[in-house]
């Protein structure tokens, strides 16, 4: 498993990321991750912990099979969750406990697409966790998506 990041945008959240970019008072930086990760069962924590590791501020997931909509919290993460039937799929954002005071929207498109909207400072930021087709899947599959 491989779990990217990428820094992105500046806002006047504290605490958050590396401050004082040269030239940017009060900027901060916020890491957002994508994993794939096959299976979130029994693995939550171990997750939260490599994503405190790694000081993601927001992690996209996909493929975790959870069942269901609700959010939890997940050792200093919040968990938001959308997944319809047991089988594949399934998609989830993780947001910092700092961050989730930012949260101002979360929408559940399906199995394969969430989004969730965050105020920080006076930047919105939209979030989307996306998992498309695979190769193996039906051509009538990979259209309707």
């Amino acid at each position: 498993m491989s779990l990217g990041s990428e820094g992105v945008g500046q806002g006047t959240r504290g605490g958050a990321g590396e401050k004082g970019v040269k030239g940017n008072k009060g900027a901060c930086r916020l890491r957002i991750g994508s994993w794939n990760i096959g299976t979130l069962m029994g693995k939550s924590i171990e997750l939260a912990k490599i994503l405190q590791k790694r000081k993601d501020n927001i992690a996209c997931v996909q493929e975790t099979r959870w069942i269901g909509s609700k959010p939890r919290d997940t050792d200093g993460y919040k968990l938001w969750y959308s997944r319809v039937t047991k089988g594949k799929n399934g998609v989830d954002i993780l947001v910092d406990m700092e961050l989730r005071e930012s949260m101002v929207e979360v929408k559940r498109v399906n199995d394969r697409l969430m989004t969730i909207k965050l105020v920080v400072g006076e930047c919105t930021l939209n979030v989307v966790s996306v998992y498309a087709p695979q190769a193996g899947l039906d051509e009538e599959v990979k259209k309707r998506f």
